[in-house]
């Protein structure tokens, strides 16, 4: 719906769209666990983030980004595992023993601009003012089965 390219950052070895539907899941927000068992001590603080999705990003060419690519494909070669899984883990586990991450700066893109079908058919839709002011650069229907009528409503939209 728009050039992608005018809308990258550039500041980054990875940029992607999110998962995520608001500022908290696209952006990540302090997730506190409660455990009054431990009194004073009780409130145990996480971070939390929807994955980037593997289904749109844009990888700059570097060597910490090839180095991560070929994890990436080591890993895929080898397990059974689902690539957007594998695509977040190496991005976002930290280093620990026996185990080095690849350094990846990574960028989550603007979810309102890189915008994943839950967030258009959720929240934009059912809130005209957010609506009829956001043109997307794409809309990726990932959070619907029925993606062929969800295009066709897509296209008539925009």
């Amino acid at each position: 719906l728009q050039d992608p390219f005018q809308h990258l950052h550039r500041d980054s070895h990875i940029e992607a769209m999110s998962d995520g539907w608001d500022n908290q899941t696209a952006y990540g927000y302090d997730d506190v666990m409660d455990d009054p068992s431990m009194g004073w001590s009780r409130y145990a603080h996480s971070m939390r983030i929807m994955v980037m999705n593997s289904g749109l990003f844009f990888a700059r060419a570097t060597p910490v980004t090839l180095v991560l690519l070929h994890r990436i494909n080591d890993r895929l070669a080898r397990e059974a595992a689902w690539d957007q899984q594998v695509f977040n883990e190496e991005i976002f586990f930290p280093s620990r023993p026996n185990y080095l991450d690849p350094q990846v700066k990574r960028r989550v893109m603007d979810f309102a601009l890189f915008v994943n079908s839950k967030t258009l058919f959720r929240t934009f839709r059912k809130h005209e003012t957010v609506y009829g002011k956001v043109l997307p650069v794409m809309v990726h229907v990932n959070y619907h089965q029925d993606k062929h009528k969800r295009m066709l409503a897509i296209i008539e939209r925009y």
